[in-house]
């Protein structure tokens, strides 16, 4: 299957009819990646929630999607991004041994306490030679917020790790590590790390969290509503794909997200 490469811009307009700009970012920047791989199918898209990065990145309907949260799945069935969508969990998955050529999860497995279990059941439900393609947040995400360099900067360093502390605890993040680590623990579940590159990159991370205050009553909405936004959203996407094009289509290492693949070896 050929991949499906696009602008970043492009994916940015689509996640800004549905999202927050700070959300939009960040997304924006994983679909891009994502749409540079060609999947083998079947595919399983673990923490799917409601199949919109799925459809945008992929433009294909991916054989099978699980998820925890039942609003999430709801929606997925509903937009039909998956043959098969189902509540479970990363570390029961409800498919038998060999049953996937690929497999994706973007910006999930950091929120699994039991990361091991969850990487053990990947792997089993992968064929031979499977492929696994993962998001997740990198050592920038404690290391190299804005908001923690400007606190540093002024001399409040406990302020500016209780900042960091937090805001991880805020987003549920269990796992924010470096490369080396996610690659001893791929090889421990018997998977073996072919890629690690950073996505995200500083300046394009540090205008997210700029925006990402901004974008915390959306969370509300989407309790309350099942959407991150509502209203028109003609302007918001004037001003972001104008005023922050340069954020956006920035390059350069480190970055605040990586893109892995891993491959099931043999036991």
């Amino acid at each position: 299957m050929k991949s499906n490469a696009k602008s970043r811009e492009y994916f940015f307009n689509h996640y800004l009819e549905k999202t927050p700009i700070a959300m939009a970012f960040w997304r924006s920047l994983e679909c891009h990646r994502y749409s540079l791989e060609k999947l083998k199918h079947p595919v399983l898209d673990v923490g799917c929630g409601d199949g919109f990065l799925a459809r945008v990145a992929f433009e294909q309907q991916l054989e099978a999607g699980i998820d925890l949260d039942k609003g999430e799945v709801g929606r997925a069935i509903a937009s039909k991004s998956y043959k098969k969508t189902l509540y479970a969990s990363a570390t029961d998955i409800p498919f038998k041994k060999d049953s996937f050529n690929t497999v994706v999860s973007n910006c999930v497995l950091e929120h699994i306490p039991d990361i091991d279990k969850a990487l053990s059941e990947i792997r089993r439900v992968l064929k031979k030679n499977g492929t696994l393609m993962i998001t997740v947040p990198s050592e920038c995400y404690s290391n190299d917020l804005y908001f923690q360099g400007l606190l540093k900067k002024v001399g409040l360093t406990g302020l500016a790790e209780w900042y960091v502390t937090n805001l991880n605890k805020i987003f549920k993040h269990y796992h924010v590590d470096n490369a080396a680590t996610w690659k001893k623990r791929l090889q421990k579940a018997g998977l073996k790390m072919e890629k690690a590159e950073y996505i995200i990159p500083l300046s394009t991370f540090h205008t997210y969290e700029r925006w990402m205050i901004l974008a915390f009553p959306s969370k509300i909405l989407k309790v309350l509503f099942g959407r991150w936004v509502i209203g028109p959203r003609g302007p918001v996407r004037w001003f972001a794909t104008n005023w922050l094009r340069k954020a956006l289509n920035a390059n350069g290492k480190p970055g605040a997200c990586y893109f892995i693949t891993a491959r099931k070896v043999k036991a």
